[in-house]
């Protein structure tokens, strides 16, 4: 609730309670010789039902604003936001190194070029989940610059990641992730490599949706020199 809210409130329990002072006044003001009683009696009548009334109405018109305004706590049990982040990553492909993607390794004759195990999927998913958070990207917690870095397994960055939302209160709700490379066939792996990454994300498996496409021959990847992935990550927080 803002000042200015705030002070519309007060003013509002203000001019109630005022009005209350007054009509208690009113009715307490001496009254004539003969016939006082009667009219007191009248004035007490009309305050005991009217100033409930006007409490009652005051408070609603409170709860209004505060629910208005987003801050009456009845209204904030159970609300939850919702956050989008988007991932991107690509690497060169040489033969002879190993062709890792969603911490499985696939039999192929060319794996990417990286600091760590290169694993592109990994790395996207990474950066869509820190994105959302508005936690930076893989290369502020994990720069190439590190030896420490050197040829580690990715999910290890997964795991990370997932704990610093944890520390911030938000929630995976859904990853959509798209890998494309000519080759190899990645459909038959999908399901080892939705239990790797849901695992080290600590999640349900139905949070992972994973997707293959070719770049029909075109630029680097279509000439099988590289490999990348695009995902988009759903968090919620409460």
């Amino acid at each position: 609730m803002n000042s200015r809210s705030l002070l519309k409130t007060l003013l509002l329990w203000f001019s109630i309670i005022l009005l209350g002072v007054l009509l208690w006044k009113l009715i307490s003001a001496p009254g004539p010789p003969s016939g006082g009683t009667s009219k007191n009696s009248d004035w007490l009548l009309l305050l005991l039902n009217v100033i409930p009334l006007l409490l009652l109405v005051g408070f609603c018109l409170f709860l209004l604003q505060r629910m208005k305004a987003g801050s009456w706590r009845g209204g904030e049990i159970g609300a939850s936001r919702t956050r989008t982040g988007i991932g991107y990553d690509l690497h060169r492909l040489e033969w002879g190194r190993p062709l890792i993607i969603g911490g499985l390794e696939l039999p192929f004759d060319k794996g990417p070029v990286g600091h760590s195990d290169g694993d592109v999927l990994a790395h996207a998913l990474c950066d869509a989940l820190l994105g959302a958070a508005g936690l930076g990207d893989i290369g502020t917690h994990f720069p190439d610059t590190d030896p420490k870095w050197k040829g580690a397994n990715s999910l290890l960055f997964l795991e990370h990641a997932k704990k610093l939302l944890t520390d911030k209160n938000f929630a995976i709700e859904h990853v959509d992730a798209v890998v494309i490379t000519e080759k190899p066939k990645l459909g038959p792996h999908f399901p080892k490599m939705r239990e790797a990454l849901a695992k080290a994300l600590g999640v349900s498996l139905d949070k992972i949706h994973l997707k293959a496409k070719t770049n029909e021959g075109v630029d680097a990847i279509g000439r099988g020199e590289a490999i990348a992935a695009h995902v988009v990550a759903t968090l919620s927080s409460r």
